[in-house]
């Protein structure tokens, strides 16, 4: 494995990783039925205490993470290969749709948010709801990404393989060439000997 391939699965899993931080509070806004306040409320507390009060410093950190990650793919891909163009070009197209998606629906659904927090209770909540109708947006852009974010980590994996496998097969083709140059001159000796 390349060192360029190395640092695309470490920020791809750093990234995914991320959203596996927040499936406690998505996990409660999309997979539980029916959603109550009580979840709202937790859903919002976390969204507020993680992404929007988070300091300058962990965001641009974020941001250079996949920032780099992109690049490194770009990279990669103008590698030249043509097994670049298609698992590179398809890991880009991934990472290119899962930033958008950042982007275009959790930053705007983040701005979103009321600043004051939902109260507590165990009713039912309305899908119209201020607070909740943000809550599952973000909850649903976190779903797409961790899909997209996998996707790329499976296709370098793929990759990788594909390489693997055909190293294989031309280490296998040139030890059956020099077996049979070893067996011509092995026959010509003999015919020498012969005469």
């Amino acid at each position: 494995m390349g060192l360029r391939t190395g640092l695309i699965i470490g920020t791809t899993s750093f990234l995914l990783g991320t959203l596996a931080m927040h499936w406690t509070a998505d996990h409660l806004i999309l997979w539980q039925s029916p959603v109550t306040y009580d979840s709202v409320f937790t859903a919002y507390t976390y969204y507020q205490d993680t992404m929007v009060d988070m300091p300058a410093l962990f965001q641009r950190f974020l941001h250079g993470v996949g920032t780099m990650a992109a690049l490194l793919l770009i990279s990669k891909a103008l590698g030249g290969r043509e097994s670049n163009w298609l698992f590179d070009g398809a890991s880009l197209f991934l990472f290119g749709a899962a930033g958008l998606v950042y982007y275009h629906k959790i930053a705007p659904s983040l701005a979103t948010l009321p600043p004051k927090a939902p109260s507590p209770g165990s009713a039912a909540v309305d899908s119209r709801d201020a607070v909740f109708a943000p809550l599952r947006e973000i909850a649903t852009s976190h779903t797409v990404l961790a899909v997209a974010l996998v996707g790329v980590l499976l296709l370098q994996s793929g990759q990788y393989y594909s390489e693997r496998l055909e190293e294989r097969e031309r280490i296998e083709e040139d030890e059956a060439r020099i077996c049979r140059r070893q067996r011509r001159r092995e026959q010509e000796e003999k015919r020498k000997e012969r005469l």
